[in-house]
C-alpha cells in the first residue's frame, strides 16, 4: 500500500502536475489523521472494555466479602444477644433500647452464673481483602457509580473501624470488671448472679451491658442493614 502511494507521488512529480500533487498530499495527510483517530478510538474502546471488566471483577469480589460478613453476623448475633438477655433475666430492671430475639432457653434465672455473661465475646471481623486490594491497586476510579462507591467506602473506612474501636473499648471494660471484682469471681460468695447484692457491681454491670447493647446494635443491626443495602446496589449495578 505504501509503495502504491509512493508511485503515485513520483508520477505526479515527473509529470509536473504540482497542483494535483499538492491536493494529493493533503488527501494523504487527511487519511493518515483519520487512521490515527480510528486507532485511538479503538484503543480507547479497548481500555473502556478492560476497565468495565475490572470493575465487574472488583464489585463481585466486594460482594462476596460482604456476603461472608452477613454470614458472620448471623453466626455471632445470637451469642451477643443471648448475653444481654441473660442479664435482663437476672435484673429485670435493666432497660435496653433495641429488640433482641428471645433466644434464651434457660428454664430459670438460677442457671445464670457470672461466667455466663462473659462467655461469647468473639468480635465481628469484616472481610476487607477485596476493598483493600482495590485501593492498593489504585482502581477505585473504576467504580463509576458515585453513590455506590461512596457507600462501599463509608462501610469500610467508617463502619468497620468504628466496630473495632467499640469492641476494644468493650473488651477493656470487661477486663476492668474482672480485675475490679476478682474476689467475687475467685471466691464466688454468690452462687448465682441473681443472688448479687453488691450495688457497685450491679451498677457497673448495668453500665457494661449498656455498652454491650450499643455494640450489638451498632455492629449487628446497623451493619446488617448497610450490607444488605449495598449488596442490592451492587447487584443492580452488575445487571446493567
Amino acid at each position: 500500500m505504501i509503495k502504491f502511494f509512493r508511485r503515485i507521488r513520483q508520477r505526479l512529480v515527473v509529470e509536473n502536475k504540482f497542483s494535483k500533487y499538492f491536493l494529493y498530499a493533503i488527501g494523504e495527510i487527511i487519511l493518515v489523521v483519520i487512521g490515527i483517530l480510528i486507532a485511538l478510538q479503538i484503543n480507547n474502546w479497548n481500555e473502556v472494555q478492560i476497565g468495565e471488566m475490572k470493575a465487574t471483577s472488583i464489585l463481585e469480589a466486594i460482594r462476596s466479602d460482604m456476603v461472608k460478613d452477613l454470614d458472620r453476623i448471623e453466626d455471632l448475633k445470637p451469642f451477643w444477644g443471648e448475653e444481654i438477655l441473660f442479664f435482663k433475666k437476672v435484673f429485670p430492671s435493666y432497660k435496653y433500647p433495641i429488640d433482641i430475639p428471645n433466644i434464651v432457653h434457660l428454664d430459670t434465672i438460677n442457671q445464670v452464673n457470672y461466667s455466663t455473661l462473659f462467655d461469647h465475646d468473639a468480635p465481628f471481623r469484616s472481610n476487607t481483602s477485596a476493598f483493600d486490594g482495590m485501593i492498593a491497586d489504585g482502581n477505585s476510579n473504576l467504580i463509576t457509580n458515585d453513590t455506590l462507591y461512596s457507600n462501599i467506602q463509608k462501610f469500610y473506612t467508617f463502619n468497620i473501624p468504628t466496630n473495632e474501636n467499640l469492641f476494644e473499648i468493650l473488651r477493656q471494660r470487661s477486663s476492668d470488671l474482672n480485675y475490679k471484682y476478682a474476689h467475687i469471681i475467685s471466691y464466688k460468695p454468690y452462687k448465682n448472679i441473681s443472688d448479687l447484692t453488691d450495688e457497685y457491681l450491679i451498677a457497673d454491670l448495668n453500665i457494661y451491658f449498656r455498652s454491650k447493647n450499643f455494640y450489638y446494635w451498632r455492629t449487628f443491626i446497623i451493619n446488617q442493614e448497610r450490607l444488605t443495602a449495598i449488596i442490592a446496589q451492587i447487584d443492580k449495578e452488575l445487571e446493567q
